[in-house]
């Protein structure tokens, strides 16, 4: 063989070699949501809420092989989320609040660590403002309209700076807490959730029915996107006004974190 044939099979064997050699490397473990839209890479956080379906996602990168393990922050045995997988398919279902470790490892030892927050599905709102919406036919004077907004305003239950509170005891009714001023005594009841969208625009709306021991049940509805409660009156003063077609008591309200209730 001659110099140059044999330098240039050299050459060809070495760099045939190094080929090879990277092809034993693999990209880090990821977590991709089903959708595509979310990636979660090593020291990620997803979050999560109590009584949600959870979330799912592809594994992706390593060598194919993952095994996974969940190990919770405070090293309690409380069940923080359930783990589900099914090849690279992750389900992560989540049982109880807290902050659990996801450990996702490879045959060939590559792993990844993400952080799983699970949070109560609790909402605490505070009165801001009240608006009074009303609608009727041509007969329904000014001088009613004007009378009728006072009285929807004057008999609301809850007056700016009150406060209500959704306590989940499930993912769709729990304990309701209501003060009717800034400085009144909590009313406590329980409520049911059912959830409804808008046929205009498909918005989500939490249809709240709520039960207070010797008081009639009612029904609020929760925007939380608009960050809004509604309550239908046209019912209860339709007779007294029956040229009225809809009254709407809204409370606009602001969302606060449950240690600054």
């Amino acid at each position: 063989m001659k110099l140059r044939n044999l330098i240039a099979f050299i050459s060809f064997t070495a760099f045939t070699t190094l080929v090879s050699s990277c092809g034993d490397s693999y990209m880090p473990i990821t977590l991709v949501s089903v959708d595509e839209k979310t990636t979660v890479t090593n020291n990620d956080t997803i979050s999560l809420v109590k009584f949600s379906e959870g979330e799912q996602y592809n594994i992706k990168g390593g060598d194919g092989y993952y095994f996974v393990k969940s190990t919770n922050k405070d090293n309690s045995d409380k069940k923080i989320i359930r783990v589900q997988q099914e090849e690279n398919l992750l389900s992560l279902v989540p049982e109880n609040e807290g902050i659990c470790y996801l450990n996702i490892k490879d045959s060939e030892k590559n792993e990844t660590r993400v952080v799983v927050s699970v949070e109560k599905m609790d909402k605490f709102y505070t009165v801001e403002n009240i608006n009074v919406s009303i609608k009727g036919n041509r007969e329904l004077t000014v001088g009613e309209i004007e009378d009728l907004t006072e009285k929807i305003s004057n008999n609301a239950l809850i007056k700016i700076g009150g406060k209500i509170e959704l306590q989940y005891t499930s993912s769709n009714n729990g304990v309701v807490k209501i003060k009717t001023t800034e400085n009144a005594s909590y009313i406590t009841g329980t409520f049911t959730q059912k959830v409804n969208f808008n046929p205009q625009n498909g918005e989500k709306i939490l249809e709240l029915t709520i039960s207070i021991p010797n008081e009639d049940s009612f029904e609020l509805y929760l925007s939380e996107k608009h960050l809004t409660i509604s309550q239908d009156l046209t019912e209860e003063y339709k007779s007294d006004y029956p040229n009225l077609e809809n009254a709407i008591l809204e409370y606009k309200v602001s969302e606060l974190e449950e240690e600054n209730k």
